[in-house]
C-alpha cells in the first residue's frame, strides 16, 4: 500500500515538473499564416514571443524561406528591443534563403510582444512556406533556451493579372474621288465704259478783266489805286515825251 501511494505522487510531482515546464516554454508566433501575393510585389510578416510569464532576456529568431521564391527586403525591430549585431546573431541571406535576427529586452520580458516585422520580396510564381529555424532561442534568467513551436507560413504567389489589350478598330479607307476633268471656262470681257472727259470751265470775261482790275493784288481797291498809279505815270511819261518834241521843234525853226 506504501509503494502504491509513494508511485502516485511521485507520478503527480513529475506530470506538475512537466506541466511547468510547458507552461515556462516561449511560443514564437508568424502572422499572417496564410499569404497569396502576386509576382512582383512585396508583403510583410511580423513575428511575436510570448514568454508565458517567465522572463526572458534574450531572444534569438532563425527564419528559413525558398530564395528562389522569395527574398528578404528589409526588417524592423520593435519596441524597446535592443538589436544585436555581432556576427551569428545579425544575418540576411537572400542566396540560402536564411534570416537571423537577435535582441536583448532590458528588465526581462514577461508578457506577449512584437518581436519585429519581416520585409518579403515574391520573386515569381509557385509555392513557399516560411519556418522558424532550428538556431532559433529564448533565453530566461538562468541562460536557458525555454523556446518552443514550430510556426509556419504558407505563401502562394500568383502571376499578375494580365491585361486584356484594346482591339485595334480597323481603319476603313475612303476611295479616292476621280478627278474630274477641267473645263476652260470662256474670258468674258466687261465691257468697259469710258468716262467723257470733262473740260475745265474757261474763266469768264469778268472775271478776267477782274484779275486785270486787281493787277493780281486779290483786292478790288488795292488793284484800282495800283492802276491809277500807273495811269498817272503813263500820262507823265506822255507828257514829258510831247514837251521835249515841241522844244525840238522849236529849236528848229
Amino acid at each position: 500500500m506504501k509503494k502504491i501511494l509513494l508511485t502516485i505522487t511521485l507520478a503527480i510531482i513529475g506530470g506538475a515538473i512537466l506541466v511547468a515546464l510547458v507552461l515556462a516554454a516561449t511560443s514564437v508566433s508568424l502572422l499572417p499564416t496564410n499569404v497569396n501575393v502576386t509576382s512582383g510585389k512585396s508583403f510583410n510578416v511580423t513575428i511575436s514571443v510570448n514568454p508565458q510569464g517567465v522572463a526572458n532576456y534574450t531572444e534569438k529568431i532563425e527564419l528559413t524561406y525558398p530564395a528562389d521564391v522569395l527574398e528578404v527586403r528589409g526588417f524592423n525591430f520593435s519596441g524597446s528591443w535592443m538589436p544585436l549585431s555581432q556576427s551569428g546573431y545579425d544575418l540576411i541571406d537572400n542566396t540560402n534563403g536564411v534570416l537571423l535576427k537577435s535582441a536583448g529586452y532590458p528588465g526581462g520580458l514577461s508578457s506577449s510582444a512584437t518581436f519585429g516585422t519581416v520585409s518579403f520580396y515574391a520573386k515569381k510564381t509557385g509555392s513557399a512556406v516560411i519556418k522558424l529555424g532550428g538556431g532559433s532561442l529564448a533565453l530566461d534568467a538562468n541562460n536557458q533556451n525555454v523556446i518552443s513551436g514550430a510556426p509556419e507560413v504558407s505563401i502562394t504567389v500568383s502571376a499578375p493579372a494580365s491585361v486584356p489589350a484594346t482591339p485595334k478598330t480597323p481603319t476603313v479607307e475612303t476611295p479616292a474621288t476621280p478627278e474630274q476633268p477641267a473645263t476652260e471656262q470662256p474670258i468674258v470681257e466687261e465691257p468697259t465704259t469710258e468716262q467723257p472727259i470733262t473740260q475745265a470751265p474757261q474763266p469768264s470775261l469778268l472775271a478776267a478783266i477782274s484779275s486785270v482790275l486787281m493787277f493780281g493784288t486779290g483786292n478790288v481797291w488795292l488793284g484800282i489805286l495800283v492802276g491809277l498809279i500807273i495811269l498817272a505815270i503813263i500820262g507823265y511819261v506822255i507828257y514829258v515825251l510831247i514837251q521835249r518834241k515841241k522844244r525840238n521843234k522849236f529849236g528848229k525853226i
